[in-house]
């Protein structure tokens, strides 16, 4: 035994090295040119095994004998796979990869136009600030395509959100409800290509965007503070402007339709030269319309050149120059007479021949993408935002005259001019590197964004005119309207108010430090963490040697994706939310109803749920559960003070949970969807108002849904032509301000009812030409999109058609 033991340890060695249980993998990671590419992640499935290529894309993996596959992992180029066997036989192979750039991970500033032609964008910029598949967001973000526009016909922001889950008409402005809460006026903003606009805010507001040069709307849902500053805690709006192709793409549309109503756009795009580095895209549209409101016809013209430049292939550089002008009224809403809802005709207004309301929106958009290397590239945008109105108006004093019968309206008459400037400026770097088995992908920068007002705005108010000599308050009856054009120069002018004062003086600028890490962990789980500082002051002279206000905050961000399946990935995250207050608001808040300062608004979203494409990817499913949380939120009142300027109040807490289902895309090649549905559970658990503890967000329906599919035929017979059906479902919502009770006079919460409307589309195309019929509101449904009280009610359209002939060529 011992010379038998003796002789195996003689001949261990030599088995050892003919019997080796280890293997060696060598290769290179080229591009399509077969230079190497630096910085590629190659992993084994289980995430056991992993390296990096070097500068000259070699890579090397030492693991057990058996069958594995490998996958490139790369920010800049498109995934691969190889499944290799090592045995004793062949313990050392060689693996070469060729991956091709991946279009939408190559421009970390959109700068390229999209070129897919469906309801379901594959790439989106506003969850993390780089090109990056929704379904890889731990956080939800809902699109809605020109694709999806351009059948529904929607010309206005308002119009889009009905195929978003969660998201309702807060008003007829550009005013939403976002997961219960407001996102509009002074607590939210438009951006524009990621950067802050200034449409949803100031006077803007009461404006909605065109659509007319959007290629999708996103909405990132829940606070979006760690990536873009103050915003609201429902949700981030990012409009995309539709980007320069390097094929050439020409379409004209002329629609006419109800109210009267005239359209034509033409979206042109191609190169300007034959080594297509410089590129082009023109947009433009006109619409005139009489609206399903009285008096307030109104008449919309955009243009909107863009260029891009490719100096090299690895700098990008985009501008463009986009000018609208908007005539018409400015509709307040609908009054309610006498405490019953449809009492008058979804019709009625309160504007006079007379009135007018005349804005012009300019603004210069501008962002450069270079790549220093494979892992470094540089980014920056700039946006010039210019906003200006004419306005003249007869408008509620948010009172009655004959209450609480409440027949007779006070009036109010403005007369102002306006002009708002929003300017940002942009840059960060995204770094692609690895730490031990890990991939980074970091993105770190500053934004600076400052607002200011002309100060040669000015505005003139009153209350009373002279008949025959004597003051007499302005006032409308309800049951006995007169429309007739008015003469303000026998209107008795008001001192120009402090409110007015205040927004003249509204200068203020704010600047974010943020670093962001998206971290690929294992092939299967990604998480990603951010940061931001914000940094918010004024730039107000108080004139009493005070200083000025500053407000700032650290904003957290964290969430993980988890791949259960190839197509299927669960999320979870938490996202921190801030919104600093007008400095006037902190420093002269008797001003505005208090008597001691306003507080800055915090909040924060804990989120998860699932996210899957299905049907070869063509379809995109989202499930989320979430609970928001409100400090400070800050509510008008609808009363006003002694020089006519808004009073607020500051609730302490607000809540929000609720549940989310969203399937967008194709389940078909001809076969198109948009479903959604929303549960949102509400609740004002800290108010300032006693009658409001407990109460639902204004304006927020616990249950909302909404429905667009398109069924395009293929059989010879019937080729070409298609049919759309579609529709809404929104729950009753509680109203922003208390109302009265015609008979008791006492205070009460109104409620705007639920509504359910249908809406169909048919669909015929033949060679370069397309027609459709769109039919809205189908049956022709009496409601309420949302509204503030009973002064100032938001009605939806009645029935209407708009009929389109295109032209592609």
């Amino acid at each position: 035994m011992q010379r038998l033991l003796a002789c195996l340890l003689l001949l261990w060695p030599m088995l050892g090295a003919g019997q080796s249980s280890t293997g060696h993998i060598d290769g290179h990671v080229n591009g399509p040119t077969g230079h190497g590419l630096e910085g590629v992640s190659v992993v084994e499935t289980s995430g056991r095994f992993s390296a990096f290529t070097g500068a000259d894309g070699h890579f090397s993996l030492t693991m057990p004998l058996g069958e594995y596959t490998l996958i490139t992992r790369s920010m800049s180029h498109q995934e691969q796979r190889r499944t290799v066997v090592l045995t004793s036989e062949t313990p050392t192979l060689t693996v070469d990869f060729t991956l091709q750039p991946s279009t939408t991970a190559l421009q970390e500033v959109e700068v390229l136009g999209r070129k897919e032609t469906t309801y379901k964008s594959d790439y989106s910029f506003v969850g993390t600030k780089t090109a990056t598949r929704p379904i890889d967001v731990p956080q939800s973000i809902s699109t809605v395509t020109k694709e999806l526009m351009e059948d529904r016909q929607a010309l206005r922001l308002t119009d889009v959100v009905k195929n978003v889950a969660g998201v309702t008409q807060y008003s007829h402005y550009d005013d939403l409800t976002i997961r219960g809460f407001r996102n509009g006026y002074e607590s939210g903003f438009r951006l524009l290509n990621g950067l802050r606009s200034g449409f949803s805010y100031g006077n803007s507001f009461t404006q909605a965007p065109l659509t007319v040069n959007l290629e999708r709307v996103e909405v990132l849902k829940g606070p979006g503070a760690a990536l873009y500053g103050d915003i609201n805690p429902g949700g981030t709006v990012n409009m995309v402007t539709k980007k320069p192709l390097d094929v050439s793409r020409q379409a004209l549309t002329f629609s006419t339709g109800s109210f009267n109503t005239m359209r034509a756009t033409a979206d042109l795009t191609g190169p300007l030269n034959e080594q297509k580095n410089v590129l082009y895209r023109f947009n433009t549209g006109f619409e005139k319309s009489n609206t399903f409101r009285n008096v307030n016809d109104t008449r919309s013209l955009m243009v909107a050149p863009t260029v891009t430049f490719l100096p090299t292939d690895k700098t990008t550089i985009n501008a463009e120059l986009v000018y609208t002008h908007i005539d018409g009224y400015l509709d307040r809403g609908l009054p309610i007479r006498g405490g019953e809802l449809y009492a008058l005709p979804r019709s009625f207004t309160l504007s006079q021949p007379s009135d007018y309301f005349r804005t012009s929106t300019y603004y210069l958009n501008a962002s450069l993408n270079h790549k220093f290397t494979e892992w470094l590239s540089f980014n920056a945008s700039y946006l010039d935002f210019t906003y200006h109105e004419d306005l003249s108006e007869h408008r509620t004093l948010n009172t009655y005259a004959d209450a609480p019968a409440n027949t007779v309206m006070n009036l109010r008459y403005f007369d102002r001019r306006a002009e708002e400037y929003t300017k940002n400026l942009a840059s960060y770097f995204v770094v692609n590197v690895a730490t031990g088995p890990l991939q980074h992908k970091v993105v770190t920068g500053v934004d600076y964004i400052r607002f200011t007002t002309d100060p040669q705005s000015t505005m003139f108010e009153a209350r009373q005119k002279l008949l025959n000599g004597v003051a007499t308050p302005l006032t409308f009856d309800l049951k006995n309207p007169v429309y007739e054009i008015q003469d303000p120069s026998k209107y008795i002018r008001r001192p120009l108010p402090q409110f007015f004062v205040d927004y003249i003086n509204s200068v203020y600028h704010t600047t974010g430090l943020y670093v962001q890490d998206q971290i690929a962990v294992t092939p299967r789980l990604d998480m990603l963490l951010g940061v931001r500082y914000e940094l918010f002051a004024d730039e107000r002279d108080y004139g009493d040697g005070s200083q000025n206000i500053q407000q700032r905050r650290l904003l957290p961000r964290a969430g993980l994706t988890y791949a259960l399946r190839d197509n299927l990935n669960y999320f979870a995250s938490y996202s921190a939310g801030f919104r600093p207050l007008k400095p006037e608001y902190i420093r002269f808040p008797e001003r505005y109803g208090r008597n001691t300062s306003f507080n800055p608004e915090t909040s924060y979203q804990l989120e998860t749920g699932l996210k899957g494409e299905f049907f070869d990817k063509g379809l995109l499913g989202t499930v989320a559960v979430y609970q928001i949380v409100k400090r400070n939120q800050l509510v008008p009142t609808g009363a006003l003070t002694a020089d006519g300027g808004q009073v607020y109040r500051q609730n302490g807490q607000a809540r929000s949970r609720g549940a989310e289902l969203e399937m967008v895309g194709n389940i078909l090649p001809n076969l198109s969807l948009n479903a959604n549905y929303a549960f949102n559970y509400s609740e004002v658990l800290d108010a300032d108002l006693p009658a409001e503890n407990g109460q639902p967000l204004a304006n927020a329906a616990k249950h909302s849904a909404g429905l667009w599919t398109k069924y395009t035929f293929v059989t010879p017979a019937l080729r070409g032509l298609g049919v759309a059906v579609g529709g809404n479902a929104v729950g009753k919502r509680r109203s922003e301000n208390q109302v009265k009770n015609t008979v008791t006079g006492e205070d009460y919460w109104a409620y705007w009812p639920s509504y359910t409307t249908l809406d169909a589309a048919l669909f015929y195309t033949t060679g370069k030409f397309n027609f459709h019929l769109n039919v809205n509101n189908l049956l022709d449904k009496y409601y309420f999109v949302g509204g503030y009280d009973f002064f100032r009610a938001s009605p939806g359209a009645r029935r209407n058609f708009m009929a389109t002939m295109g032209y592609t060529f």
